[in-house]
């Protein structure tokens, strides 16, 4: 695993619109910078503070949403260009947010790394394909050692609760990427048994489709296709090409002309 830069600043969303340019590729996705993070770490709370939270305002938000302490997916740190060990948890917090902890943590690094959920992929599934979805900066380390815990707010979600299209966890130092964790997911599958299959071109989904392993892989969008007609020309719920598409706002009808649509769980 090579030296990593950071990307390119993200260029702003338009309103009810994907943005352009997304595609599936093969190996490492180059996305956007992640924005300042909001929140830096504290203290590991008690097991007392994991105890479940009512009438928070992100009970009703996501269509899985599992108690307080839930945990959803677990990593260890390895080096890609600088020293930091520890353990990753992706949990539920006591208030339902969603939160990243560093248990043993230790890095030869300043303090203050930005704390990523990430498409990027290392280890041995560093080669397979990607959603190229921004990186989410969930915020910044606390010191050079000790545990962290990092909650992140949900506005603005798309994923409906479901994170596993992140692939790692990563630490990042002036731009560069110098310690990631690729994440363990154990989220349930929404649509267990998904498949698609392709009926043809109908009014406002002509688009193009490319396959793999004689499944549809992917949609590229032609003019004036619409969400909802994409999704009945493969057989599944505008819900369920929301899912397989966490870059898309829910509720999207409107697709920008040549842009490309995801439609396998595996790469999701």
């Amino acid at each position: 695993m090579g030296k990593r830069g950071r990307r390119a600043a993200q260029p702003a969303a338009t309103a009810a619109i994907v943005l352009a340019g997304l595609s599936l590729v093969t190996g490492c996705t180059v996305t956007a910078a992640p924005h300042p993070p909001a929140h830096s770490a504290r203290a590991v709370s008690s097991p007392a503070a994991t105890a479940a939270a009512t009438g928070t305002p992100y009970a009703d938000e996501f269509l899985y949403l599992p108690p307080a302490g839930t945990v959803m997916g677990t990593g260890t740190l390895a080096d890609v260009t600088g020293h930091a060990t520890g353990h990753v948890t992706v949990s539920v917090a006591a208030d339902l947010r969603f939160q990243v902890a560093i248990t043993g943590f230790a890095t030869s690094s300043a303090p203050g790394l930005v704390v990523a959920l990430s498409v990027d992929r290392f280890g041995p599934t560093a080669g397979a394909p990607t959603v190229p979805a921004v990186d989410d900066p969930v915020g910044t380390t606390d010191g050079t050692t000790g545990d962290q815990v990092l909650p992140f707010d949900s506005d603005g979600r798309r994923d409906r609760g479901n994170l596993s299209y992140f692939n790692s966890v990563e630490l990042v130092s002036d731009g560069t990427v110098i310690a990631a964790a690729p994440i363990a997911w154990t989220i349930p599958d929404f649509y267990p048994g998904l498949t698609l299959k392709d009926s043809g071109p109908k009014p406002y989904a002509r688009g193009t489709v490319t396959s793999y392993a004689g499944q549809p892989a992917s949609y590229t969008v032609w003019g004036n296709d619409n969400s909802q007609a994409v999704a009945t020309r493969f057989g599944i719920t505008q819900d369920q090409l929301f899912y397989l598409n966490p870059q898309l706002r829910r509720g999207d009808t409107e697709l920008l002309r040549d842009t490309r649509l995801n439609l396998s769980i595996a790469y999701r």
